[in-house]
C-alpha cells in the first residue's frame, strides 16, 4: 500500500436488488466528502452471491448513480475476482499463526452453545500439527478462525467518536467458511486495504462489524482506515426503511422524471444538516458544506412529504425552457401543436405545483384537450344547482365583451364582475374552472383562461353549461 494522505472512499453495493434510498445515501455522503477533498470515489460491486448476484442489478446500480451524477473512478472492482487474494492473506495469516484450522462440525458447536457456551471456547486453537494433519488425512472439513489477543479494541468514528469493545465479548471469529470462501468481514479488510480506502463510510448497522474487522486489519499487520458509521434511515413506524413501507427504489424517481438534484438534496439531509437553517441545497452547496460534525448519530425519517416539497423547491429554481427540453425528452409530442411561448406560459403556469416532469405532463393535459367529464364530487361542490349556471351564463357573456385578455386584466375585471353582482368570489371562480380546466386543482383559473385564450376559453364555458345543464 502507498503513503498517501489523500482521501480515497468506495461504495460496495451487493448486486442482489436495485440501488435502494440507504444506498444511495451512503453512496452520496462517499462522494460528498470525496468531492470536498479533492479525493477519489471508488465502486467496488461485492457479487460473491453468485447465487443471488446479477447482472441486471449491478446495470442497474450503476445506471441509478450516473442518473443522479455521482461519478466514479476507475477502476470498477468486482469482488468475485479476487479469489485469489483472499486465499493468498489466509495463508499468510495461517503460517504466521495468527489463524487456525477448526475442525467442529455444526452439531460440536451447538453442543457448545448448549452447555452454555455463548462464544466459541477455542476448541480447536492449540491443536499439535499432528492432530492438524490426521483430521485433514481423514477428510474432516473445516473452517478458518482468528486468533483473538486478549486486550480491547479501539477506535474513533467521525459519527459516534471513541468506541472501545473488550475482546472477551469477541471470540475467534471464522474468516473461512467449509468451502474455502472467505467472510464479509475479511473480503471487505482486504479489498479496502488493496484499494487504498483511507475512509471507510457505511450504515451504523456495519458498527458491530468494526471491531472484528480492526482485529483482521492488526492480524495483518495494515493500516486501519478511518471509520464514520451513518444513522439509519427510519420508515415511518421508526423501524428500519425497507420495502414493506413502500419506499421506492432510485430508479423510480428516474422513471417519474424527478430531478436528480433534488433527490440527492433529500438524501444529504437525512441524517446531516448544514450550519445554517437553509434547506434547498444544489450539488455545488452541498460538496462545500459537507462535514461529519454534522451527521447526526439519530436515525432519519423518510419523510415523502418533505421529498416533495424539496423537489418542488428545485423545480421552481429551473428555466422553463430547460423544463420544456426535458419534458420533451419524455414526451416528444407533449404540446406539438403549440407555440413555444404558449408551452413556456403552461410550465410557469405549473411551476409551483409540480414536483417531477411527469406531473408538468399530466397537470397540463386539460390546456391541450378540453375536459368531456367532471368529477361528481368536485361537480356537486363547484356547481350545485341551477342558480350556479346562471352565473356562469352571465360571467360568459361579460367575459366575451372583454378587449383585453392578460392574466392580470382577467384576474381585475372577474372579480369586480363577482363584487359588483354580489357573487361570492368563489361561486364564479369555481365553476369556471369545473368549466375550462375540468378540475378544481391546478394553475391559477386567470392563468389558464389567459393561455387558452378567449375563444377556447368561451368555447368550453358554453361546453360545460350544456352538459352540466342536462
Amino acid at each position: 500500500m502507498s503513503n498517501t494522505n489523500s482521501v480515497k472512499v468506495r461504495f460496495a453495493p451487493s448486486p442482489t436488488g436495485e440501488l435502494h434510498l440507504g444506498g444511495a445515501r451512503t453512496a452520496l455522503f462517499n462522494w460528498l466528502y470525496a468531492k470536498k477533498h479533492q479525493g477519489s470515489f471508488f465502486l467496488r460491486i461485492e457479487d460473491t452471491d453468485k447465487a443471488r448476484s446479477k447482472d441486471v442489478f449491478t446495470n442497474q446500480i450503476l445506471d441509478s448513480l450516473k442518473w443522479l451524477g455521482m461519478d466514479w473512478d476507475e477502476p470498477l472492482i468486482y469482488q468475485s475476482g479476487r479469489q485469489e487474494r483472499y486465499k493468498y492473506y489466509i495463508k499468510k495469516l495461517m503460517d504466521e499463526g495468527k489463524a487456525y484450522r477448526c475442525f467442529c462440525s455444526k452439531s460440536d458447536l451447538e453442543n457448545i452453545k448448549e452447555d452454555s457456551y455463548a462464544l466459541y471456547p477455542g476448541t480447536c486453537r492449540s491443536l499439535s500439527s499432528d492432530e492438524i494433519k490426521t483430521k485433514l488425512n481423514q477428510g474432516i472439513s473445516f473452517t478458518v478462525r482468528i486468533k483473538l489477543e486478549k486486550g480491547q479494541t479501539e477506535f474513533k468514528d467521525l459519527v459516534y467518536g471513541t468506541i472501545k469493545i473488550n475482546n472477551k465479548e469477541l471470540d475467534d471469529f471464522i474468516i473461512a467458511r467449509s468451502d474455502g470462501s472467505p467472510t464479509y468481514n475479511f473480503t471487505v479488510v482486504v479489498d479496502d486495504y488493496e484499494m487504498e480506502i483511507s475512509h471507510v463510510i457505511r450504515g451504523d448497522d456495519h458498527l458491530s462489524n468494526t471491531p472484528k474487522q480492526l482485529i483482521i486489519y492488526k492480524n495483518l499487520e495494515f493500516k486501519a482506515p478511518i471509520f464514520a458509521h451513518l444513522p439509519m434511515i427510519l420508515g415511518p413506524d421508526k423501524k428500519r426503511l425497507s420495502k414493506r413501507h413502500g419506499a421506492p427504489g432510485v430508479q423510480s424517481f428516474a422513471d417519474k422524471g424527478y430531478f436528480p438534484d433534488s433527490i440527492l438534496n433529500y438524501l444529504a439531509l437525512l441524517g446531516w444538516n448544514p450550519k445554517n437553517e437553509k434547506e434547498v441545497l444544489d450539488t455545488d452547496q452541498l460538496v462545500n458544506s459537507f462535514s461529519f460534525s454534522q451527521v447526526q448519530k439519530k436515525g432519519a425519517a423518510w419523510d415523502e412529504k418533505k421529498l416533495h416539497w424539496l423537489s418542488g423547491q428545485h423545480v421552481q429554481n429551473k428555466n422553463s425552457q430547460f423544463l420544456l427540453d426535458q419534458i420533451r425528452l419524455l414526451d416528444s409530442d407533449w404540446g406539438k401543436n403549440s407555440d413555444i411561448s404558449t408551452l413556456i406560459n403552461i410550465i410557469n403556469s405549473l411551476k409551483p405545483r409540480a414536483k417531477s416532469l411527469h406531473e408538468f405532463i399530466a397537470k397540463s393535459k386539460h390546456f391541450f384537450i378540453a375536459p368531456d367529464t367532471y368529477d361528481e364530487a368536485e361537480r356537486l361542490k363547484a356547481w350545485p344547482d341551477s342558480s350556479v349556471t346562471k352565473i356562469v351564463s352571465q360571467c360568459s357573456d361579460f367575459l366575451a365583451s372583454l378587449d383585453s385578455w392578460s392574466s392580470d386584466v382577467l384576474e381585475s375585471e372577474i372579480k369586480s364582475f363577482a363584487s359588483e353582482n354580489s357573487y361570492g368570489l368563489g361561486k364564479v371562480i369555481m365553476p369556471l374552472r369545473l368549466a375550462v380546466f375540468g378540475s378544481l386543482d391546478g394553475p391559477a383559473l386567470f392563468d389558464i383562461i389567459s393561455i387558452l385564450g378567449k375563444t377556447e376559453t368561451l368555447h368550453r364555458i358554453q361546453d360545460a353549461i350544456s352538459r352540466i345543464s342536462r
